[in-house]
């Protein structure tokens, strides 16, 4: 028992420290932005770009800490000026927790050493309930120069502590650093937190870093002596119901076979002495008929069973099929977004805007097209948006031609099929070269059509990548051509070193 309450501990705690280390992480963002950092010295509150520089500062956060998460910044610089972001999200009032955190924001002795602080506030929520917050609070300090430019607050719902303690089990309590509780798990009956805390000699206690603030978990085991003991006697029963059960059912069964084999041991002696009178009882009448029956109806289930297996067989294909088509390669969505961030800090907003609208088109067409595959021209629109954040990440210097003939636009072709190669091309082909050249091609051939992806860089032999490594994206191709085409598709490499690789595909015409 105390092994397994020491691992649930260890798992617990480090949820629990892993959600105060993103939101103390959070705020490293404002203090390592000098366009942030300068825009606190901006004294209009009512200064288009401070507010736009605070909006986007903040935005950051929900790709950086906060994805899909529920939270409040409050902003305050040395000239007294306010900014909060949206309240909405937690069904708060702007003003009622804007003081609720103002009480809060000033502390004694506060300096670069001293310069954080977490706490929590009681707030009432726009449907009149109350709830309770997380609030961290930090002093802004500029890096170079450890002069103060401000403070932030970043606002969470305690929901988060709760959903993560209820979820793990047992009891459990966390206390600030004057051991004032700060939360405690319900439980039910007549035991409370305080009286098993009391009644428990040991508790294991974690320090949630970078807080303050302790978890503590109670170890005491006296409320679940009733139960156990239930639990014991209902197994028991259990035990017992199903040897009575298990000797009646084997004593009709003997019983019943017994029967049986004695007309059929009765029925094979009359066949092995040739008679041509097979006398029947009455008794044995009835099941031996049954058995013919019996084994009529099994006829028919084996054969219902095959076409059956062979219904699952081809659906078993299609998912792995649908398994392969929509995996997606999580470094890709990563660096992109990476990618992005950069170009936010560099470049103009129209840039940024081209680029997330078509990430945006790349991942409507992952997530919500469940067709196996589309048109060759669906294909090309899809490379091309796949192109543009791809030369955002590696330069415009890496050019790619796609030549499609006409009357290729109109077949059928899987679903991102040339995406991956063109994805290798992009990863391994130009290591250490600082420009390359693409070209996909596409054209009717006798009974299909012929793809290829060819470029000039390293080839396979000079890359450097050992043979155990699996290549994903070339894998991924062959199998869902296998799979789909059954050896009527060709897939072939060629590669000279240092004058590039292609790839040339042949897939055959589809009827539907």
């Amino acid at each position: 028992m105390n092994e397994v309450n020491q691992f649930r501990m260890e798992q617990t705690s480090s949820r629990v420290q892993d959600l105060f280390q993103r939101i103390f992480m959070a705020t490293n963002l404002f203090i390592n932005d000098r366009q942030f950092l300068g825009a606190l010295e901006v004294k209009d509150p009512f200064d288009i770009e401070k507010n736009k520089i605070y909006l986007e500062a903040i935005e950051r956060l929900q790709y950086a800490f906060f994805l899909n998460e529920k939270y409040v910044v409050i902003l305050r610089d040395n000239n007294g000026n306010m900014y909060q972001s949206d309240t909405s999200r937690l069904g708060l009032r702007k003003e009622e927790l804007q003081g609720r955190v103002l009480s809060i924001m000033d502390w004694e002795d506060a300096d670069i050493f001293d310069s954080f602080k977490w706490s929590t506030v009681e707030s009432q929520q726009i449907n009149g309930e109350s709830a309770s917050f997380i609030v961290f609070t930090r002093w802004l300090f500029n890096p170079g120069t450890a002069t103060n430019k401000g403070m932030i607050s970043i606002v969470i719902p305690n929901s988060y502590i709760e959903n993560i303690l209820e979820n793990d089990g047992g009891h459990y309590i966390i206390e600030n650093e004057k051991h004032e509780s700060v939360f405690s798990t319900q439980i039910d009956g007549e035991h409370s937190v305080e009286k098993i805390s009391k009644s428990t000699n040991t508790r294991s206690v974690k320090q949630l870093n970078p807080t303050n603030w302790h978890l503590y978990q109670l170890e005491s085991t006296d409320f679940l002596d009733n139960p156990l003991k239930l639990f014991t006697l209902v197994v028991f029963m259990t035990i017992a119901l199903i040897i009575v059960i298990y000797i009646v059912i084997m004593i009709v069964v003997l019983q019943t076979t017994r029967n049986v084999f004695n007309q059929i041991r009765f029925l094979s002696k009359q066949l092995t002495t040739n008679s041509s009178n097979l006398t029947i009882s009455i008794k044995s009448d009835y099941q031996i008929v049954e058995l013919s029956e019996i084994l009529r109806q099994l006829v028919h289930n084996l054969t219902t069973s095959r076409k059956n297996f062979e219904l699952a067989s081809i659906e078993k294909r299609k998912l792995e099929m649908q398994m392969l088509q929509q995996q997606m390669n999580p470094h890709f969505l990563l660096n992109t977004l990476s990618t992005i961030r950069f170009i936010a800090d560099s470049t103009s907003q129209q840039r940024i805007s081209s680029l997330v609208l078509s990430l945006s088109f790349l991942l409507r067409q992952q997530l919500y097209k469940d067709d196996s595959h589309w048109t060759m021209g669906e294909e090309n629109e899809y490379l091309l948006k796949y192109i543009e954040i791809q030369n955002a990440r590696f330069g415009d210097e890496y050019k790619v031609g796609i030549h499609f003939q006409k009357g290729t636009l109109d077949k059928l072709i899987l679903r991102m099929l040339i995406q991956p190669l063109l994805e290798n091309c992009f990863e391994h082909a130009f290591a250490g070269k600082t420009e390359g050249c693409i070209q996909i091609c596409a054209m009717v051939k006798k009974g299909g059509m012929e793809l290829t992806v060819q470029d000039n860089g390293l080839g396979f032999v000079d890359r450097g990548v050992k043979k155990s490594r699996k290549n994903i994206g070339l894998s991924n191709v062959k199998d869902r051509l296998k799979l789909h085409y059954r050896g009527s598709s060709t897939f072939d490499i060629s590669s000279s070193p240092s004058l590039g690789s292609c790839i040339t595909i042949f897939i055959p015409d589809e009827t539907s």
